[in-house]
């Protein structure tokens, strides 16, 4: 029971550090000027008070289950809640809300100790992730940025090899995790692991995305929390029973990711954090092109000159709007291209781009565009 408590509040407090660092994302009444993208639904931008009335509800439940954190009906109704503010925007789906969201599900599936299902959940995470860094796009270009940090990283940058290393103590972390008898061992690197990153991304290094950083506070508590736990069951390397809620919560941590590899699971939910290849999205314009006065300040900030065009990135407009990047797929770049498709003149010469990689050959980069004539 003690697993449980500790791992629901640092999770409900997490959530709660994090939805303050990107506040705009969820309350619309804030001003923010990047369109809320409903899950089913066309992108919009409509400050509704109903949002808002759901978000506080759940806040409110948020307290209320730090004070009683076994109480399995709020964990439910936290879960529920959560995932209509999803269903609403689908740029709140980032990687660790939905972590969270697994995370109670575990937690709801074992009407025991479910710290045996929650080390196979964290290890998927660190799996997944140190698997799609294992790529040239990492290791020689997001690694070499990220040692940019501290100064006695900065010779690492000229040595991809260190990048591939990284990338593979991560999936390391991941196995000694799993094995009993190496547990505490890597319990103290995996919480060292996050201690750097949250350094790193601090105003003491790089001062970016700082909303991660309570996700990866949270995560070392978790480590320690749940592979510290001396029980009789501490040396399983399989957790004694899988139920099938407890079966599909694994299949989406460690299975659905694979599905991504054909564009057929999000990028989001695929644990690809600073992979550097994930699509970039964006729209495009003439240079001639005057955008309407909703959207001007948008573009004069964040747009870019590309010879006889002008380039948005929707992630940079987003990152700055609401603290996180958009939800990233090719439905959702579509919705938010046709948003901005009639604050144009010449829709024939404007529209939406995109760029996908294969993440092992940076020669097979593959543009595409589609005018606002196209997506109709």
């Amino acid at each position: 029971m003690f697993t449980r408590a500790i791992v629901v509040r640092l999770s409900v407090v997490a959530l709660a550090a994090q939805v303050w660092l990107s506040l705009p994302l969820w309350c619309s009444a804030l001003g923010r000027t990047f369109p809320l993208l409903p899950i089913g639904g066309e992108a919009h931008l409509t400050a509704d008070v109903r949002h808002d009335v759901v978000a506080l509800g759940v806040g409110v439940v948020f307290v209320v289950l730090l004070i009683w954190p076994h109480r399995r009906g709020l964990l439910t109704a936290a879960s529920l809640g959560l995932g209509i503010l999803l269903a609403l925007d689908a740029n709140r789906c980032q990687p660790w809300t939905y972590f969270y969201l697994l995370v109670w599900a575990a937690v709801l599936a074992e009407s025991e100790e479910p710290a045996p299902v929650l080390r196979w959940l964290i290890a998927g995470v660190y799996a997944w992730s140190g698997l799609n860094k294992l790529t040239p796009y990492f290791a020689e270009e997001n690694f070499p940025w990220f040692c940019e940090a501290f100064r006695w990283m900065r010779p690492l940058a000229n040595y991809p090899i260190a990048g591939y290393a990284t990338a593979a103590g991560e999936v390391l972390l991941a196995l000694g995790l799993l094995w009993p008898y190496s547990r505490q061992y890597f319990q103290w690197a995996a919480m060292a692991f996050h201690l750097f990153i949250m350094l790193a991304l601090s105003p003491l290094g790089l001062g970016w995305n700082a909303v991660v950083i309570p996700w990866n506070a949270a995560m070392a508590g978790m480590v320690w929390c749940v592979f510290a736990t001396k029980t009789n069951e501490a040396t399983r390397f399989f957790p004694k029973k899988i139920t099938p809620a407890t079966a599909a919560v694994l299949a989406l941590v460690w299975l659905m990711p694979a599905a991504n590899r054909w564009r057929l699971w999000p990028e989001a939910l695929s644990w690809k954090m600073y992979s550097n290849t994930q699509p970039e999205a964006g729209f495009y314009v003439t240079e001639r092109e005057s955008m309407c006065p909703a959207l001007r300040s948008v573009w004069e900030k964040y747009a870019w000159s590309d010879g006889p065009l002008r380039r948005l990135l929707f992630d940079d407009w987003a990152m700055n709007d609401l603290g996180v990047p958009m939800f990233n797929s090719p439905k959702a770049h579509r919705a938010l291209a046709k948003y901005l498709c009639p604050c144009t003149n010449y829709p024939a010469q404007a529209g939406l781009w995109r760029m996908e990689v294969n993440p092992w050959r940076r020669d097979a980069e593959r543009w595409e565009e589609n005018s606002c004539s196209m997506l109709k």
